[in-house]
């Protein structure tokens, strides 16, 4: 069997300087405390599994350029790599792993991400990478990395440069990323499943006495509402976005409802070249986001919506820099209307808000894993 060597995995530090943090009881700030937590937890477990970890600072983008993720990473991969040089250590395999990135896989599976052969890259998932190790030649990796537009494209820049891929994304939680407040919301509900590993007690928490603005706790929004729905053999759940076949076949297999899946835009964050095109999108474009969610209550009886599709769509861009801000796109997923100024978002978020059957709003994370979430939970809380 071909030797493992122990990689050097670089970890994003989400922490910044002072002037970067945003204001104490922001959505933002609820969510940039939950990732430095799973960021520290992560480079500690990286380490025990005898990985070398360096800490990757947060991007600072320069005004009016678009973020980089090749340039920024490969920066900090060749800063890494010298200062290991300069204390006499030398590495066959490079790897990168976002703050918010593997926060509920287990060690077999941390063991399986730093497994990787001379020629090889191991992720999380290959379509849309939040962590990976490359094995061999670490200088000429970090070189085909430094052309790649976003993480998420990592493993396919790195196929086109000779390395063969192995992913693990059909292992439970391998997908799940926190990105957002809601994120920790569903993290929240995961750690009171059975079977789900134990999160230290900082995290856990954070999670239980985080607020967002108004003082209101880390709650997944309309939840008893969905659970309802996913217990009920004579209801439909309406679910549309970047839903992969693992995540939609779970859905399927253990809940009790029908299903009506739209799936739209999987990979849009790999391939930036491309426009984002969202049928969706479309819709409210032409006819409006209020009569987009209206159609959507019509099809069934909750519904849940990857909003980032429709961001994408509507920008034209998959670039996050195009999309509504930041605390506008958190405050949306809990369909709190009153921080949100872009006008159609507004009326997106207010409609679903209003509409008579449970909508959910988020990313990716809700409608890969956290899709595994909410069905569990529904059924722990029959």
């Amino acid at each position: 069997m071909p030797e493992r060597p122990a990689p050097l995995i670089l970890v994003v530090d989400p922490a910044g300087g002072d002037a970067d943090r945003p204001d104490p009881g922001s959505y933002a700030a609820a969510a940039l405390d939950g990732q430095r937590l799973l960021a520290a937890e992560l480079s500690e477990r990286l380490a025990a599994r005898g990985a070398e970890v360096a800490s990757l600072p947060t991007a600072r983008p320069s005004a009016g350029e678009p973020f980089h993720w090749g340039r920024w990473y490969s920066a900090g991969a060749r800063a890494a790599l010298d200062g290991a040089g300069a204390r006499g250590a030398s590495f066959e395999a490079i790897g990168y792993a976002g703050a918010g990135a593997l926060a509920l896989v287990d060690d077999a599976q941390l063991d399986d991400l730093r497994s990787a052969t001379p020629g090889e890259v191991i992720a999380n998932n290959r379509y849309s990478a939040d962590a990976f190790v490359v094995a061999g030649d670490p200088e000429r990796a970090v070189d085909a990395l430094s052309a790649c537009p976003s993480d998420n494209a990592a493993v396919r820049c790195l196929e086109a440069g000779g390395w063969n891929w192995r992913d693990f994304s059909g292992a439970p939680w391998s997908r799940f990323d926190v990105d957002t407040p809601l994120d920790l919301a569903l993290l929240r509900l995961a750690t009171r499943l059975p079977g789900v590993r134990s999160l230290p007690g900082p995290v856990v928490d954070h999670l239980e006495t985080a607020q967002r603005p108004g003082g209101r706790g880390l709650d997944v929004p309309q939840l008893a509402a969905v659970g309802d729905v996913i217990r009920d053999r004579e209801a439909q759940l309406v679910l549309a976005g970047r839903v992969p076949a693992s995540a939609l076949a779970y859905l399927e297999t253990e809940s009790a409802c029908r299903v009506r899946c739209f799936v739209e835009e999987r990979g849009m964050r790999s391939a930036p070249d491309a426009r984002p095109r969202s049928l969706l999108a479309d819709w409210a474009a032409r006819l409006g986001p209020g009569d987009l969610v209206r159609e959507l209550a019509g099809l069934g009886d909750a519904v849940i919506l990857d909003t980032r599709v429709l961001m994408a769509g509507l920008a034209g861009s998959s670039d996050a820099g195009a999309w509504p801000p930041e605390e506008e796109r958190f405050a949306s997923d809990f369909l709190d209307v009153d921080p949100i100024a872009t006008p159609w978002l507004t009326e997106l978020t207010a409609a679903a808000a209003s509409a008579p059957v449970p909508f959910l709003l988020g990313g990716h994370a809700l409608v890969s894993d956290g899709l595994r979430i909410l069905v569990d939970v529904a059924w722990l809380g029959r």
